[in-house]
């Protein structure tokens, strides 16, 4: 058992400094420079800890130990131990090399204090400014549907959208100029009957095999509307109006609405009234589908 510990030891300080040394060293620059222009394979094996780690700790727990299970344990240990060990190290740095007097919150610049949390290497002083930093990061356009036609539930700050009810959104749209209503029902949904000046940009198309997820949905809106745009989605229910809000968060757009109930109402599975639509409490309709606002004049005009 101590030759074990000690091996498994040895398997740990070795991959974490093979590690280090490998991804961050000026010695090794020019091997991760070919690494990167090999293949894809290479450039992520040198740029994720992960599978360095993984990929180190074979040979090195095969060289101290033959048993298959010893080896196994210890290929496993090696790997994890070595990523948490260059983090603790990581930490440990960043505090060595920060000055007490000088740290502060990422977010709101409050000076540093003992209770503060430190998060990916920064202070914050509260959640709130932590949640703050999640809901600004840039996100890189992602799909938002899969091979198999299939809405991917996009991870966005929980937070990051708002939610009203269409009394609500009614009021905010006659009394802020700027916000916009966009309709992510189908085509012939819209042209039954829509919120009063909403726009029709489709997440998902009605076709003769049941819906089908619109793949074109964000790129429409990103060709008419700026990230900051103040934008109220809404469908039928509410359910459709969720997926879109997050595909838009995720895309980068920052002031996302939904509206909950959406047009026709939301119901339970008994066929109760959760939350009543547009259409039930009465508010302002229009059933004209041919002009700007229509989803054909939105897609001629989108840079697609």
């Amino acid at each position: 058992m101590h030759v074990q510990l000690n091996a498994i030891l040895a398997t740990v300080a070795f991959v974490a400094f093979a590690t280090r040394f490998l991804r961050r060293a000026t010695l090794t620059a020019g091997l991760r420079a070919w690494a990167e222009n090999f293949s894809p394979l290479t450039a992520k094996l040198f740029s994720c800890p992960h599978c360095l780690g993984l990929w180190l700790s074979l040979p090195c727990a095969w060289l101290l130990h033959a048993d298959a299970l010893n080896l196994a344990i210890m290929v496993l240990l090696g790997w994890r131990g070595s990523y948490f060990l260059n983090r603790l190290i990581d930490n440990l740095i960043v505090r060595q090399h920060a000055d007490g007097d000088t740290r502060q919150c990422h977010i709101c610049q409050q000076p540093y204090q003992k209770d503060f949390m430190q998060r990916l290497n920064r202070d914050f002083c509260s959640y709130r400014c932590w949640f703050h930093y999640l809901r600004d990061q840039r996100r890189a356009e992602r799909p938002f549907i899969n091979p198999n036609g299939e809405f991917i539930r996009q991870e966005v700050y929980p937070m990051s959208y708002h939610n009203l009810n269409p009394s609500e959104a009614s009021a905010l749209l006659a009394g802020e100029s700027g916000a916009v209503y966009i309709d992510v029902r189908s085509v012939p949904e819209y042209e039954n009957g829509h919120p009063a000046g909403a726009l029709n940009i489709p997440v998902m198309h009605r076709e003769a095999m049941g819906m089908v997820p619109n793949p074109d949905f964000v790129r429409v809106v990103q060709s008419h509307f700026t990230p900051d745009a103040k934008l109220l989605i809404g469908c039928q229910s509410g359910a459709r109006s969720v997926r879109a809000a997050e595909a838009l968060i995720a895309a980068g757009f920052t002031d996302i609405t939904n509206v909950t109930g959406g047009f026709g109402g939301a119901r339970s599975q008994t066929g109760e009234v959760v939350e009543r639509g547009w259409l039930e409490l009465e508010l302002p309709v229009e059933h004209d589908a041919e002009g700007d606002n229509s989803y054909p004049a939105l897609v001629a005009g989108a840079n697609l």
